[in-house]
């Protein structure tokens, strides 16, 4: 057949993150850090300007040969992703990922910090798109204003792989098994595991954090500016974001979502998680370590990641929040998610600490 089909960047516009990391790395100026670090500062970041003179970075991109080079490149792999056809993103196998997954608040961003540092780059000036799980936006199938959310965030995970590319080609000193080590804090990985197994068959390593979905849920809140009025669902944060669309993607309405518990919509949430994480598969991967929220586990395992790199360094001080306070009925319905999620890994073969998240609960 002689047919063919063309897609311009009008329809598939490169995204604003890889459009600014770009123009950072071809002028010199600082990376997008934002506020992605400071997981332990109870407060909502706020970048409303960021992308103010987003296109004429865009203009500079497209006028500047490497630029250019490095805009096709990201489609070149997107072209790939979508076609099955490789070639090229076996490049990527010179790189070992280090991918960080678990539901928000469970210490992942800690581990994140402590693989950069140990590869001697300062995280504080990591572009926050290459480091935290916002990015590329791997979720569920949605059409949304006009736009397919599945292959967005295909040309999402395409520019975070050129990004790779990119950066490491430059800072990436620490190697382990002959590979470029690369961290991410990758919530979003469950969602698309399927994918992330394929592209890198031999060359990810995953860290399971979990926690106690109470105290998990007592993090948001603080994070998020606490319990609404009347303890009903609220939406103010991206992690509260996320609840409500597991939610709706689960058959319930934004109206009747908002109309909830607080408490109950995130232990759904958390609940939910875990279920289908255990159904990816991951936390029997080869490369897959399960760390329990806490500061003897998530230490532990930064030591031994340090001696396996071959890294004389000590780990940073995990801060470990203050225990919350929740009502019997809360308390019951956190006890029956984690028995109901133990049930489910127990089934497939897998262990969930439900136990040890109880007893630091």
């Amino acid at each position: 057949m002689g047919l063919s089909l063309t897609l311009t960047d009008q329809e598939l516009p490169a995204s604003p993150a890889y459009i600014e990391f770009l123009h950072a790395t071809l002028t010199g100026g600082e990376y997008y850090a934002g506020s992605w670090f400071r997981q332990e500062e109870e407060t909502l970041a706020s970048d409303d300007e960021r992308y103010e003179g987003i296109q004429a970075k865009a203009d500079f991109l497209v006028a500047h040969p490497q630029g250019k080079a490095w805009l096709l490149r990201s489609y070149r792999f997107f072209k790939e992703l979508l076609t099955g056809d490789v070639a090229t993103l076996r490049d990527l196998q010179r790189f070992q990922f280090f991918f960080v997954v678990g539901i928000p608040r469970t210490g992942g961003t800690y581990l994140a910090k402590q693989l950069f540092r140990a590869g001697r780059i300062d995280y504080r000036q990591v572009q926050n798109a290459l480091a935290h799980d916002g990015f590329p936006h791997l979720a569920r199938l949605q059409f949304q204003e006009g736009a397919n959310v599945h292959t967005n965030g295909l040309l999402q995970l395409a520019e975070y792989l050129t990004m790779v590319e990119v950066f490491f080609g430059q800072h990436g000193s620490l190697q382990h098994g002959g590979r470029i080590v690369v961290p991410k804090k990758f919530t979003k990985a469950v969602y698309s595991f399927d994918l992330i197994r394929e592209l890198f068959p031999h060359n990810a390593q995953y860290l399971i954090t979990v926690r106690h979905p109470l105290s998990m849920c007592q993090s948001v809140l603080d994070k998020s500016g606490g319990m609404p009025p009347g303890g009903r669902f609220v939406v103010r944060s991206a992690i509260e974001r996320w609840a409500l669309a597991d939610w709706q993607h689960w058959g319930r309405t934004e109206e009747r979502v908002l109309a909830m518990d607080y408490v109950a919509v995130m232990v759904g949430y958390w609940k939910r998680f875990y279920l289908q994480l255990a159904m990816t598969g991951m936390p029997i991967m080869p490369g897959a370590t399960l760390v329990p929220y806490g500061a003897e586990p998530m230490t532990r395992v930064v030591e031994q990641l340090y001696r396996g790199f071959g890294v004389e360094l000590d780990p940073e001080v995990f801060k470990v929040a203050p225990l919350p306070e929740f009502g019997t009925e809360h308390t019951a319905l956190a006890e029956q998610a984690m028995a109901d999620v133990a049930a489910l890994w127990t089934s497939l073969g897998m262990h969930f600490p439900a136990e040890a998240l109880a007893a630091r609960f």
